[in-house]
């Protein structure tokens, strides 16, 4: 008889990555030490001249959220994975 142990790793313990799709402003480098505040693993992955991508983790997303809209940078879409948010990127006409 074989016994069979299945190790499961949930992700809500290290947490899940979540991807804002954002406008490239410079007040983001401003507002990014005041996003640390509230997720210290919160940061820009990618930007170029229109698009900015800032990685955070999944339960801090809408206090982030909440802090960017409020000092008015606009943000397009919140995406699980950085291909996804880049899709959704090159689809935007600006």
């Amino acid at each position: 008889m074989c016994l069979y142990y299945v190790i499961v790793v949930v992700k809500d313990k290290i947490g899940r990555r979540r991807y804002i799709l954002l406008k490239n402003e410079p007040k983001i480098r401003k507002l990014i030490n005041e996003i640390r505040k509230i997720d210290s693993w919160a940061k820009i992955v990618y930007y170029d001249d229109n698009f900015a991508i800032l990685r955070c983790r999944h339960w801090y997303k809408d206090d982030i959220l909440e802090i960017l809209h409020n000092n008015g940078i606009k943000t397009y879409r919140t995406s699980g994975t950085i291909k996804k948010t880049k899709r959704i990127m090159q689809g935007i006409k600006l």
